[in-house]
C-alpha cells in the first residue's frame, strides 16, 4: 500500500469520527466557506461561541470592502495619467510610464488607508526635489480624501513609510488626516 493510499484512508476514517452528527452540518452554496457550531452545546460553554455566532462566510464575493476598491480604481486611474490628460494645465507627475506604481492599496474600518507604492527612484527621479515631493504628495493626497470614507493615509515606497519620507526630503513617514488636508476644489 502506498503511503498515500495510507494517508487517504486514516484521513478518511478520523473525518469520519469526527461528523458523528449530521445535524452539525451547515448549508452552504458552492464557493461558501462556513464553520459549525454544536449546537446541542450549552450557549455559554467555555469556548465563547453561541449557535447563533456561526454565519457561512461566501469566499466567492470579492473581499475587497467598497472603500477600498474605490481608493484602488482612484489611483489606478491617477497614475495612469488619467487626470492630467483631462486637465493639461494641471502638472502631474504620473503618466502611462508610472501605470505599475501602485504596489498595494488597503483601507481598515476606520477609514485609514495605506498606500504602498513602488520604488519610484527611477520612475519619477525629479520628484524627490522640494517641489516636486510637494505636488507629488498634493497629487495623491488629492486623490487619496476625494473617495468617501478615507480619512487618513500613510504613504509608504517599497513596503517603507521611512524610505519615501526620507526621498521626499520630509524626514520621515507621510501620514496625512483629512482633516488635515486643504481642500480640493475638484479631483479627476
Amino acid at each position: 500500500m502506498s503511503l498515500r493510499l495510507a494517508f487517504a484512508i486514516v484521513a478518511s476514517i478520523g473525518l469520519a469520527a469526527c461528523d458523528d452528527d449530521a445535524s452539525q452540518r451547515m448549508e452552504t452554496e458552492p464557493g461558501d466557506i462556513g464553520f459549525v457550531v454544536d449546537s446541542s452545546s450549552d450557549p455559554a460553554d467555555s469556548r465563547g461561541v453561541t449557535p447563533s455566532a456561526a454565519a457561512p462566510i461566501d469566499a466567492g464575493a470579492d473581499a475587497r470592502p467598497p472603500v477600498e476598491g474605490a481608493l484602488r480604481a482612484a489611483l489606478d486611474a491617477r497614475v495612469r495619467g488619467a487626470a492630467a490628460e483631462l486637465d493639461s494645465a494641471q502638472f502631474s507627475w504620473f503618466s502611462g510610464a508610472t501605470v505599475h506604481v501602485i504596489r498595494s492599496v488597503s483601507v481598515d474600518r476606520a477609514g485609514r488607508a495605506i498606500v504602498d507604492l513602488v520604488d519610484l527612484r527611477a520612475v519619477i527621479p525629479n520628484a524627490s526635489s522640494s517641489a516636486g515631493s510637494e505636488a507629488l504628495i498634493r497629487e495623491l493626497n488629492a486623490t487619496v480624501f476625494a473617495v468617501e470614507g478615507v480619512h487618513a493615509v500613510e504613504y509608504r515606497m517599497a513596503g517603507s513609510c521611512e524610505l519615501l519620507g526620507e526621498w521626499l526630503q520630509y524626514g520621515e513617514c507621510l501620514s496625512f488626516d483629512r482633516a488635515e488636508v486643504p481642500a480640493v476644489e475638484a479631483t479627476r
